[in-house]
């Protein structure tokens, strides 16, 4: 009887494994790739998960290089009063306290206003920036002033009012011309 009953316990010890085994077979160890979460997987559309097209998150800042993407979503105040790094190319200097970049050498972007809130190294047209500051909306001359407390050439910022600019408090050149 002995044998009959260690028999069928290496039975069921096998049976037990090969169900274990199944069972860890249909298991994935590997998740999503990083940037998608279930609910994009579960509407099928993994192309509109990859972190570029995202539409950011209260709270979430950006960082990374100047694109259309980044300033398409700060004029419609996707980041709004949130704080964002940015790197880019001087396009135009306005006065010591203020200068515009717009993409790099190869990419084409509509011109972003930088108001150094903070005194940052002076900076050249050609020459790439990184900046960090806060996404401020709706920009005014007279506010900007009283800021800075200084005197801005109101037609200089002409293209700028109403328009998304950042607010720096650290900026550096990160390549010249």
């Amino acid at each position: 009887m002995k044998t009959r009953n260690g028999h069928n316990v290496r039975l069921m010890t096998a049976g037990v494994f090969a169900v274990a085994g199944l069972a860890l077979a249909g298991c994935n160890t590997e998740g999503p790739e990083e940037g998608v979460d279930v609910e994009d997987i579960s509407e099928g559309d993994v192309a509109s998960s990859s972190p570029a097209a995202e539409t950011p998150m209260a709270g979430e800042g950006y960082s990374g290089l100047y694109d259309q993407n980044f300033y398409d979503e700060a004029r419609a105040d996707a980041y709004a009063g949130q704080e964002v790094t940015v790197s880019a190319e001087v396009t135009e200097t306005l006065s010591d306290d203020t200068f515009v970049i717009a993409g790099t050498a190869n990419t084409a972007v509509d011109p972003l206003l930088i108001v150094e809130e903070e005194e940052i190294p002076p900076v050249d047209v050609g020459q790439v920036v990184q900046v960090t500051g806060t996404v401020m909306q709706d920009f005014d001359v007279a506010a900007a002033e009283e800021m800075l407390g200084i005197d801005l050439d109101d037609e200089l910022y002409a293209d700028f009012i109403g328009e998304p600019y950042v607010s720096i408090t650290s900026g550096e050149v990160i390549e010249e011309d």
